[in-house]
């Protein structure tokens, strides 16, 4: 549980950088529409999603500003063998009694994407499908995966499968969340800006 407030403690000060850019980013965006509606709920909706999107680079990406918890500088934390988070998670649990690998590494990793499936069909028509929200997720995944091999640090296979079933999940709550209560439309907009 620790380790889960250090990563929020360590986005922070991204998020309070961040906050004023995409205020500002948003504010031109609306001021380009000038005849167009305004849907506020949209508009709070795409603001939450970038901060949720900065919060994510800022403790996966963002290497040289790092203030997260320590993480080693090799390539030796490079796994290419799928499913073997499934051996590693139950080592640690079942021989050594150490939880953070299942917390952090195995729903983590799903966790962390779940808001993504969720939020970009809730946001944008054009990502009302669950393929077209499964292959930005697994987009997104790939990119800081990519990103992290450059860098030096840990990069994993699994991370990817993991990431985009999080990102399905994500749709699937979304798509329950549709049927039963049909209002959550309201923040949907037609555009992608």
């Amino acid at each position: 549980m620790t380790a889960i407030f250090e990563y929020i403690g360590a986005m922070l000060p991204y998020l309070g950088v961040a906050l004023p850019v995409i205020l500002a980013y948003r504010f031109i965006c609306v001021k380009c529409k000038k005849y167009k509606p305004i849907n506020p709920y949209h508009e709070i909706g795409v603001i939450v999603f970038l901060l949720f999107i900065t919060a994510l680079f800022s403790q996966t990406i963002l290497t040289s500003l790092y203030t997260g918890p320590a993480v080693a500088n090799s390539f030796t934390n490079i796994n290419i063998k799928p499913f073997q988070v499934f051996h590693d998670t139950y080592y640690s649990v079942a021989v050594l009694n150490y939880w953070q690998p299942l917390v952090i590494n195995f729903l983590g990793n799903i966790v962390i994407f779940m808001p993504i499936g969720f939020m970009m069909p809730l946001l944008w028509i054009r990502f009302n499908r669950f393929w077209k929200v499964s292959l930005f997720g697994f987009t997104i995944s790939f990119f800081i995966e990519t990103i992290q091999l450059t860098q030096m640090r840990s990069s994993d296979i699994d991370d990817l499968w993991l990431n985009t079933l999080g990102c399905m999940i994500g749709y699937t709550i979304y798509f329950v969340t549709k049927k039963i209560f049909p209002f959550v439309d309201s923040f949907k907009n037609r555009t992608i800006y």
